[in-house]
């Protein structure tokens, strides 16, 4: 069974650590986290130590593949940590057993789906993508790169979302719609039109705040 090191000891990598165990995906080896000290206990195991240590972490061959647990708050920041260590260090990818993956769609590098998700024809899901519970993700629609999606986000056909982008719980997303980077939309939003620009979506339909 692979090592999995996590970034974020906080509820995020919690989740993850108890998803991932539970199905006998991975063996946790740790937590990288820049505010609890090194050697800090947590309720599924120890800070290894801060993200600057990581790469000499990993060379000492404490874990295999790593997954990030920072949340929809610091999108840039999945994004900066994602890329700064994936040319050195392979990102695991999570799809719990109890969602449903057709077998034509893609998934990147440091995917994590969550239980009771569906990916459809041809879906894909860019690297570092995080799916909360019970996401539908319709046939041939693309999530863009270190995107996030709350519980039951729910995307018809040919939708096109960019990188970066919070779909707030519940938000709908109907066919052939296309996203803009760093797009992000309140709880319960409907997208009935392209939403290119960045910014805060909320509403029936979808308003720019």
């Amino acid at each position: 069974m692979k090592r999995l090191a996590i970034i974020g000891a906080g509820e995020l990598g919690q989740q993850i650590a108890q998803h991932v165990t539970q199905a006998g995906a991975y063996q946790v080896a740790g937590f990288f986290d820049d505010v609890a000290a090194a050697n800090t206990a947590t309720p599924r195991g120890l800070v290894l130590g801060p993200t600057t240590s990581v790469q000499s972490v990993f060379e000492h061959g404490v874990f295999d593949e790593l997954l990030l647990g920072i949340g929809y708050k610091h999108l840039a920041a999945r994004q900066s940590l994602y890329e700064a260590l994936a040319a050195h260090i392979p990102f695991g990818r999570f799809v719990h057993p109890a969602a449903y993956i057709d077998p034509s769609a893609t998934l990147g590098a440091g995917v994590f789906i969550s239980p009771g998700c569906v990916l459809d024809l041809n879906a894909a899901l860019g690297a570092n993508t995080f799916l909360y519970a019970s996401c539908l993700i319709s046939h041939d629609s693309l999530i863009g790169a270190h995107s996030f999606l709350a519980p039951g986000v729910r995307l018809a056909g040919h939708v096109q979302v960019g990188s970066r982008c919070f779909l707030g719980i519940g938000t709908t997303i109907i066919d052939n719609c296309t996203l803009g980077s760093d797009v992000r939309t309140g709880g319960g939003t409907v997208v009935t039109r392209d939403l290119l620009a960045a910014g805060t979506y909320v509403g029936v339909p979808a308003r720019k705040l």
